[in-house]
């Protein structure tokens, strides 16, 4: 496997996320305050927007109108979601141009306390005056007619200024930080220089408030517990969690470029834990592989997900290393599986898991993609973990999903199981590079 530069790295990834496939835990009824399920697509996310006491979908479609980019929603029903009152929305705030990108990441919350979920939408191929690809996020609100411009805002990066290829708004996550009832908004610039260090890659934070999301407050963070690097890419993946069960939620951040000691691009998770005044660099801890070594280019944290797969109120957290070599098997790809406790995220009882209800292939890479959720209602969250580049058969790339058990030791494969688009039910037929599940990284 090559050797990649920082700058390789970020084609790769801008060329994976526009790949984008539905991977999206929902369930019949959904309340605001939890409106986000954990770990869903990056350009797909659950939410009620009406406060209908059903759950709408809003799909990212980052690829139209020449790159510009858009957001379709569709609103649940007592039958489900439906097309009747679907809308489709363009930048807020801002002029739609080709190149935007706008959709490829979503993160939902009640960022005014209103009771209606509102909806951030990530654009990290947004100019910024003569920035190109600084990036910027718009904030929807919901209301009792659904989502609308209403409102709407247009932020661009707050803690430092916005310059050319930050790629802010690469990743998004929702969450109440400093526990004051206002979701705040977590928000990546992947490719964020450091001083002088290119793509080190930075972390936004926009509080919520009575009024919306806002920049007064607004903090920028990097890397923690750790030296910031050329290529670490911190803020590639974002993931918010209560790890400590202290109602502060918390963030993990992935680092998917991080070396770890002369591994390059072995991959690291930063943890910033919640307090009183928000997130804090205060008790952040560095994680690499748990239940197996870095190697090169792992990329650990390429993807992350958060969720109680043990049922303890801690919320845990699984983060993809999608290049992992499985034996001898080039990029097959494993999920680790780190668990939360009273000091917050521990490597105590850490877990690896590669790929459950099918052969282990070189070129898989599992955990490219993961979702979390409750998808049996027994208390446990499961994870579901993309295996974007998996054979089905003869038909090379069809993408698989793998679902492995929560239960009270954690994530477990028994009873795990293998979803293709050739699975009973799941519509569709399997067919040559449909990357069925997620993404893949591009290499």
């Amino acid at each position: 496997m090559p050797v990649f530069t920082a700058e390789e790295m970020v084609t790769m990834r801008r060329t994976a996320l526009i790949i984008l496939f539905l991977l999206v835990a929902t369930v019949a009824t959904v309340s605001p305050a939890l409106a986000q399920p954990t770990g869903a697509n990056p350009a797909d996310v659950a939410a009620d927007f009406n406060n209908d006491g059903f759950a709408d979908l809003a799909v990212g479609v980052p690829g139209e109108n020449g790159v510009a980019g858009a957001v379709n929603v569709l609103y649940g029903a007592g039958g489900g979601l439906s097309g009747t009152g679907a809308q489709v929305f363009f930048q807020v705030g801002g002029t739609p141009e080709a190149g935007d990108r706008f959709g490829e990441a979503l993160a939902a919350g009640d960022f005014n306390n209103d009771g209606f979920a509102d909806l951030a939408v990530g654009a990290s191929g947004e100019n910024v005056g003569s920035a190109p690809d600084a990036g910027a996020v718009s904030v929807l609100y919901g209301s009792s007619g659904g989502l609308t411009t209403t409102g709407g805002r247009l932020f661009t990066q707050v803690g430092s200024a916005a310059e050319t290829f930050d790629q802010f708004g690469f990743a998004l996550s929702a969450g109440d930080f400093n526990n004051d009832t206002f979701t705040d908004l977590a928000v990546g610039a992947a490719t964020e220089a450091v001083g002088s260090i290119d793509f080190a890659g930075a972390v936004s934070v926009l509080p919520g408030s009575a009024a919306g999301l806002t920049a007064t407050g607004g903090r920028l963070f990097t890397q923690v517990a750790g030296t910031v690097e050329s290529g670490d890419q911190f803020g590639s993946a974002l993931a918010a969690g209560d790890f400590n069960n202290d109602n502060f939620a918390d963030l993990a951040v992935g680092a998917p470029g991080e070396a770890v000691g002369s591994a390059g691009f072995a991959g690291a998770v930063s943890m910033l834990p919640g307090s009183a005044g928000g997130l804090t660099a205060t008790g952040g801890r560095l994680f690499t592989q748990v239940g197996g070594l870095p190697e090169r280019i792992d990329l650990f944290g390429f993807s992350l997900t958060a969720g109680d797969f043990n049922n303890d109120n801690f919320t845990d957290l699984a983060a993809g290393a999608p290049t992992e070599d499985v034996g001898t098997l080039d990029a097959a790809g494993a999920v680790s599986g780190l668990y939360g406790s009273a000091g917050g995220l521990t490597t105590s009882g850490g877990q690896l898991f590669t790929q459950v209800g099918g052969a282990v292939e070189a070129g898989d890479q599992f955990g490219a993609q993961l979702a979390s959720g409750d998808f049996n209602n027994n208390g446990f969250a499961e994870l579901a973990a993309a295996a974007p580049s998996e054979d089905v058969g003869t038909v090379a790339q069809a993408g698989a999903v793998s679902v492995l058990q929560g239960a009270g030791g954690g994530l477990t494969t028994t009873g795990g199981r293998l979803f293709t688009q050739n699975s009973p039910g799941v519509p569709g037929t399997a067919e040559t590079f449909d990357l069925f599940g997620g993404l893949e990284v591009i290499f």
